[in-house]
């Protein structure tokens, strides 16, 4: 049976999010975003907010009770996800990121991995996951995937001995400068394609051969710290292993599927961010003797903008329940994230058209949500890629990959 109620413990989490978004993150968000160079922000990274979310318990709430979270379901990632997104998407994805990978570590790691670096992860209340996938010139062909030996990422891991050496790069990485833990993928197996020749690694920050490259300089989302991860000999014992050898790209869809709804939190994060400024702008901007939002045109407008949001929310909601149940078809959660990235931007696009000329300026927030928003349309692969997948899908091709 379907029930859209929210549970005590939902709603609960769902608020601490908001307060912690709204009082902390966004006064902080807002000057990070008026800072150029992308190495400053890495320096002056606010890690006090890292902390407090440690603190409330916000870092670590998708861990099962008797490791000290609150194992959340994908249903109650999206709506906190949503909450965090009002103080900055980019800051957001630090706890997006924990949420997604320290539920691999738990479910998807041997006991013997899992008791190692796990305390790595909860002892630290800075300690944040990353997962490197995408490289300079391997990026949706893992996603669709282009499963030929000549496609897919580059990123080598050969065996020696007891140890794997590792070499490559990977790039676009969120959280990368700032991560304690990675989830790293390399290519074991050239002579095949990626969903028979990649394995996974968990490897640590300071580990000798890897380093944090280019900061990436980014259009919007200045705090999400997406980077360059550089392995160059890195030598890392079989113990790090944390996949199959050559089944790595089934082990990052293992949760790779069942998370993608929550990619669409973003979307709906932000379109809600537009409209909800937008309709208070409306309401007390005056033009030709009364107040805009009583002109047609602009209450026509805002009733788009309305309508999108709902239904975005509305589809993700849908969508995310499904995937906290044992027959969760993905396919569904790939047309939700699609619909929800669409809105994003769309609904922020509109918000600035009402403003007129203020709303291209930085003395208001709609251009930065704006920025943010943008993302929506490559995050976790294009949109593109994702409505190719679907079309294959509807004409009964089976398809693999990192999402589905």
């Amino acid at each position: 049976m379907v029930d859209f109620n929210f549970t005590e413990e939902q709603l609960a989490l769902k608020k601490l999010a908001h307060d912690f978004a709204v009082n902390d993150v966004k006064p902080v968000a807002v000057e990070f975003d008026k800072i150029s160079d992308p190495k400053e922000v890495h320096e002056k990274f606010p890690w006090h907010l890292i902390e407090k979310g440690s603190e409330l318990g916000l870092r670590t709430t998708a861990l099962p009770e008797e490791y000290g979270g609150a194992g959340i379901g994908i249903l109650t990632h999206l709506l906190m996800l949503e909450e965090l997104c009002q103080g900055d998407s980019g800051f957001a994805t630090h706890f997006h990121q924990a949420w997604k990978m320290a539920k691999l570590l738990v479910e998807r790691c041997t006991p013997e991995q899992r008791d190692f670096f796990l305390p790595k992860f909860t002892d630290d209340p800075r300690a944040l996951l990353a997962v490197g996938i995408t490289e300079p010139d391997a990026g949706c062909d893992n996603l669709m995937p282009y499963d030929e030996p000549d496609g897919g990422m580059r990123t080598s891991a050969v065996k020696d001995g007891d140890e794997w050496v590792i070499n490559g790069t990977k790039h676009f990485v969120a959280s990368a400068s700032v991560s304690r833990l990675y989830f790293v993928s390399t290519r074991t197996d050239r002579s095949v394609g990626v969903t028979e020749g990649v394995t996974v690694f968990l490897i640590e920050s300071g580990t000798p051969g890897f380093t944090i490259g280019r900061i990436h300089d980014k259009l919007g989302n200045r705090l999400m710290m997406n980077a360059e991860m550089v392995f160059e000999n890195c030598r890392v014992p079989d113990f790090n292993r944390v996949s199959e050898v050559g089944k790595g790209l089934s082990f990052l869809g293992s949760f790779g599927a069942k998370h993608v709804p929550t990619t669409g939190a973003f979307g709906v994060a932000l379109a809600r961010a537009a409209f909800e400024y937008a309709l208070e702008y409306a309401k007390e901007r005056v033009q030709g003797g009364r107040p805009i939002i009583e002109h047609p045109t602009v209450a026509l407008r805002l009733g788009e903008m309305a309508s999108l949001v709902e239904a975005a929310r509305a589809v993700s909601i849908q969508t995310a329940w499904m995937a906290d149940q044992p027959d969760y078809d993905s396919s569904k959660g790939v047309l939700s994230s699609i619909f929800a990235s669409d809105v994003g931007p769309k609904v922020c696009d509109l918000a600035l058209q009402l403003m007129g000329g203020y709303g291209y300026m930085k003395d208001y927030p709609v251009e930065k949500i704006l920025r943010d928003s943008l993302m929506c349309y490559h995050i976790d692969g294009t949109s593109d890629v994702h409505r190719i997948k679907i079309g294959e899908m509807l004409r009964g091709v089976k398809t693999s990959g990192y999402i589905t």
